[in-house]
């Protein structure tokens, strides 16, 4: 109504935006997919546009409505660039807190998987082990393997462990599940301890290969 445009956050009736786009009604608005915004058509029988800058958005809250909380919200529900700084920082001081868990879930829910690199495993690798709980590495792939699959890095250095404790049919449940990324090398680790599960990496990996060698041997 009067030509304005207002943006709300539905979940928590936060507003985002607001701002005069026409100086006459706007009488008449729809989805338009090509943009994923929506068009409308004034009195005047002026089209507007209207869409969301997805690139920016997230930093828009932070820096602009000063509302590093919702920034975040959003960032994650809608894995949407932006907040990569907010992430990282309260990562590191959950890390640095030795909230370990509460880290993990921070790495597993950061937008574009910045966090899921092979210096996180790292990092957590050489957390030491609380008496009575599972190791930080492992707590950390509990929360990924809860929302997500594991990507090529994360998933050779799951298998490792797994494997010096013989625990090969959890990584058959994984296989199964599509939790594992697939890959040569993934293949080669789990060969040395059972080769008919590596046939089936080797198989999911698309490396004909190294199927043949497994039927050869």
């Amino acid at each position: 109504k009067y030509g304005y445009i207002h943006l709300y956050d539905i979940e928590s009736g936060t507003c985002i935006y607001m701002n005069r786009i026409s100086g006459d009604t706007i009488f008449v608005t729809a989805p338009h997919e090509a943009s994923n915004g929506i068009v409308g058509v004034n009195r005047k029988g002026q089209v507007l546009s209207v869409s969301i800058d997805e690139d920016n958005i997230v930093s828009y809250i932070t820096n602009q409505l000063k509302n590093p909380e919702l920034a975040l919200k959003i960032s994650v529900r809608c894995n949407l660039a932006g907040a990569e700084e907010l992430f990282v920082r309260r990562f590191n001081m959950l890390f640095g807190q030795g909230q370990y868990s509460e880290a993990a879930k921070v790495a597993a829910s950061a937008p574009k998987g910045i966090l899921r690199t092979p210096q996180t495993i790292q990092r957590f690798q050489q957390c030491p082990s609380q008496p009575g709980q599972a190791s930080p590495l492992l707590q950390y792939f509990s929360i990924l393997l809860e929302t997500s699959q594991l990507n090529k890095a994360e998933s050779l250095e799951l298998a490792r462990p797994v494997l010096q404790q013989g625990r090969n049919q959890l990584l058959e449940k994984w296989l199964v599940e599509g939790k594992l990324e697939c890959s040569e090398e993934l293949g080669d680790l789990i060969k040395a301890h059972d080769s008919t599960l590596a046939l089936s990496v080797y198989l999911r990996a698309n490396i004909p290969q190294k199927v043949c060698q497994v039927f050869c041997n």
